[in-house]
């Protein structure tokens, strides 16, 4: 697979995540008041959000290539045969897709414990 491709498939969803965690972040920004409510919030947040990239992940095979963002990204001398196409387009996108689950998962381990810790100083 060409670097092109993967880098058309981080960028794809990169651009996916980083809303999903703006929205995240602006609800945990919401509860500041509550800081446990606020970390338990954004860990299951950020839970659902890899849960999210990995069923993406289990359907990337799936989806035409011609229909996805990392086709639309890559400039006409970068794009591969169509035969390969889908096989290049598909890897790059699941790859892609379990680097962020991955992420996701782990942001979200880190602000659970902290809700943990969190709420036993509070009690």
């Amino acid at each position: 697979m060409s670097p092109e491709i993967r880098r058309a498939a981080i960028v794809s969803t990169s651009r996916g995540c980083g809303f999903a965690a703006l929205a995240i972040v602006t609800a945990m920004i919401g509860f500041a008041s509550e800081p446990a409510l606020a970390l338990r919030i954004g860990g299951v947040a950020f839970l659902l959000a890899a849960a999210i990239l990995i069923l993406k992940a289990w359907r990337a095979p799936r989806m035409p290539f011609r229909s996805t963002e990392v086709w639309l990204l890559l400039d006409d001398a970068d794009r591969p045969s169509p035969g390969f196409a889908q096989t290049a387009i598909s890897g790059a996108r699941v790859e892609a897709f379990y680097r962020f689950a991955h992420m996701a998962a782990t942001i979200a381990a880190v602000l659970l414990t902290g809700a943990l810790l969190a709420g036993l100083m509070v009690d």
